[in-house]
């Protein structure tokens, strides 16, 4: 572009300097006036190139930013995409265990003169199969921490209400109230169990108490697994 610029500039010169030496005298406009305007708009191309070419490159390097960005974007997406799916794989592969019963009774049950298992027969869920309504025996099929609830109700004046929670044969804890109430009593517990793999846990009616149910389904026994170990 300059070398055209001066091209047009030392011919113009060139016509110019031809027709004053043939003519004597200048009858052309004013050449120089054309040139310095020539130049000036030169000069303002020039400024308006170099601020395009800025913007340009300014443009290019915002672009280059955003590829990236969107890059890094992309990748972190991969990575949260990648994680969701080892807990999908995770979630997936963990044992699922809960279940909830009620006792199933229509009447009361006791006193007896020992401690009995109790048979909660009546099956809302049980996830996992892992409780047996026949014997009355939730059998862990992992190693975890289980949560274990339980409810108890009594309706007869002259005896106890009374119930407790075992582990592999020994009592956790225990739910009573005494005798001579004319009304439905209730008692309630709950214990949070480490367990391994296999170990047994039951609701067993106490020596000399009762325990009742009805239709309204009023003594159950719950539990489920809070995570594995």
């Amino acid at each position: 572009m300059k070398v055209s610029v001066a091209l047009l500039l030392l011919r113009c010169l060139s016509i110019t300097d031809g027709n004053d030496f043939a003519d004597g005298k200048n009858n052309q406009p004013n050449i120089w006036t054309e040139v310095r305007d020539v130049r000036d708009m030169v000069v303002e191309l020039k400024v308006k190139l170099d601020i395009v070419m800025k913007e340009n490159a300014n443009m290019a390097q915002q672009i280059q930013e955003l590829k990236k960005e969107n890059a890094g974007i992309t990748e972190q997406l991969k990575i949260s995409e990648n994680q969701l799916e080892a807990i999908k794989r995770e979630n997936a592969e963990q044992a699922k265990v809960a279940f909830s019963a009620d006792l199933g009774l229509r009447g009361d049950l006791g006193p007896q003169s020992t401690e009995i298992t109790l048979t909660f027969n009546n099956i809302f869920t049980n996830t996992g199969n892992n409780y047996n309504p026949a014997t009355g025996l939730f059998t862990a099929p992992v190693k975890g921490v289980y949560y274990f609830r339980f409810t108890a109700c009594g309706v007869q004046s002259k005896h106890s209400l009374g119930a407790s929670l075992h582990k592999n044969g020994q009592k956790i804890v225990s739910v009573g109230q005494w005798r001579n109430h004319d009304q439905h009593r209730y008692g309630s517990n709950g214990a949070v169990l480490q367990l391994e793999v296999g170990d047994v846990v039951c609701m067993k009616l106490l020596p000399g108490y009762t325990i009742y149910d009805s239709p309204d389904n009023l003594s159950t026994f719950s539990g489920f697994l809070i995570f594995p170990l």
